[in-house]
């Protein structure tokens, strides 16, 4: 349990890092991109960057010291909705062989609600009781990268494997003041959950060219792990569909859904996260 007061929260700097040379990697290689035809299974470097239109769902337990808490809902306890962000996907392809990539994704989202609790709801300790007005924040950071391997290539299609490092960096924080908690709450309370985890992947990817300069990329990515703090999975599915009619300008569709189901036990977070994102994506494409 960690009782903290209301203060902002800065957002990552890998967030801002990744976004800043993702703007420069685009204006910096525009002018440079020859109107030759683009070919995703030998271009060197593959930019994307879109709109993610999000939905989240995180049910979060956070443990005090003498009882488990209840499971608490962020979408239901935020109003519900969904957020949009942008995300950047990227890939830079080396070797004589052009088998071997390393590929990076980076975006991030917040939230935050106030709502009148319609129910007793006990977390981090402390009981949030029916009437009170409670003020709930959830925010999260999401940064990969991987080594991939295309042990399978052809001239219109090749088939990766992957390894690599998935990091998350997740907040959520409940808090009421007795002011605004028609008389329910003898003080201000306050609880919040931190977890910055950098979990291993493993996973299968295939790109095929569909030709008329339209591409599919499919990826699958799983790990379970039981390790230290952590006991948990993670899946990650990803389908993306690009038309790529000149190396400067490809624009595309793409679906991806993420589910984390995690046991955490250290001290700025006791207690359980079952976390699902999905949505679609539009996005802009360069390669070179």
């Amino acid at each position: 349990m960690c009782h903290e007061p209301s203060t902002s929260r800065a957002r990552a700097p890998g967030s801002r890092t990744a976004w800043a040379g993702a703007a420069l990697l685009l204006l910096g290689s525009t002018a440079a991109l020859a109107d030759d035809t683009p070919n995703l299974l030998t271009d060197s470097f593959q930019v994307a960057l879109g709109t993610f239109i999000l939905t989240t769902e995180p049910t979060i337990q956070l443990k005090g010291d003498t009882s488990n808490g209840d499971k608490v809902d962020f979408d239901e306890a935020l109003g519900g909705g969904d957020s949009q962000r942008i995300r950047l996907d990227s890939f830079w392809r080396f070797g004589d062989s052009r088998r071997h990539k390393i590929k990076a994704i980076a975006f991030d989202m917040s939230n935050e609600h106030s709502k009148t609790w319609d129910r007793d709801i006990e977390w981090g300790g402390d009981i949030y009781p029916v009437g009170a007005k409670v003020d709930a924040e959830f925010s999260f950071t999401v940064i990969e990268v991987a080594y991939e391997y295309a042990f399978l290539k052809r001239d219109n299609f090749e088939l990766d494997g992957s390894i690599g490092l998935h990091y998350t960096d997740l907040s959520a924080s409940l808090k009421a003041k007795a002011e605004t908690s028609q008389g329910t709450l003898s003080g201000d309370i306050s609880n919040t959950a931190s977890v910055a985890a950098p979990l291993p992947v493993i996973g299968l990817r295939g790109i095929w060219d569909l030709s008329h300069n339209f591409w599919l990329d499919a990826t699958a990515q799983f790990f379970a792990l039981s390790i230290d703090e952590y006991d948990g999975n993670l899946q990650d599915y990803r389908v993306l569909v690009t038309w790529q009619p000149k190396k400067w300008l490809g624009v595309g569709l793409g679906y991806n859904r993420f589910t984390l189901d995690v046991d955490v036990d250290k001290s700025n977070f006791n207690g359980s996260l079952d976390w699902t994102y999905s949505g679609p994506m539009i996005f802009y494409s360069a390669t070179f």
